[in-house]
C-alpha cells in the first residue's frame, strides 16, 4: 500500500508542476540550472531562498568579531556557506 500511496503522491506532484521533483526524494541532490532551484533531502530550495541564505550568511559573517577565537570560528563557517552557494551559482552560469 505505501508504493501505490508513494506513486500517487508522485504523480500528483508531476501533474502540479513539480516535475522530477519526486524522484529527486530519494536520490542525491541536483541543482536546476534553468530554474535556480536546488532539490535536496527532499526538499524544494528556490532561488528566491537561495538568496536569502546568501544574504543571511554575509550578514552574520560580518557581525562576527575577528580578534575572538571563536566568534573567528564561526566566521569561518558563514564564509564557508557563503562560498558553497557562489559556486552554486558559478555552474548555474557555467551551464547557461
Amino acid at each position: 500500500m505505501a508504493d501505490s500511496r508513494t506513486d500517487l503522491i508522485n504523480q500528483l506532484a508531476a501533474s502540479m508542476g513539480a516535475g522530477e521533483y519526486a524522484k529527486t526524494r530519494f536520490e542525491e541532490s541536483r541543482f536546476d540550472v534553468e530554474t535556480g532551484t536546488l532539490y535536496c533531502d527532499g526538499y524544494v530550495i528556490s532561488k528566491s531562498v537561495i538568496d536569502e541564505a546568501l544574504q543571511h550568511f554575509n550578514l552574520m559573517q560580518h557581525k562576527c568579531d575577528m580578534n575572538d577565537p571563536a566568534s573567528r570560528h564561526m566566521a569561518l563557517i558563514y564564509k564557508t556557506a557563503i562560498e558553497g552557494i557562489k559556486k552554486l551559482r558559478e555552474g548555474d552560469k557555467k551551464n547557461k
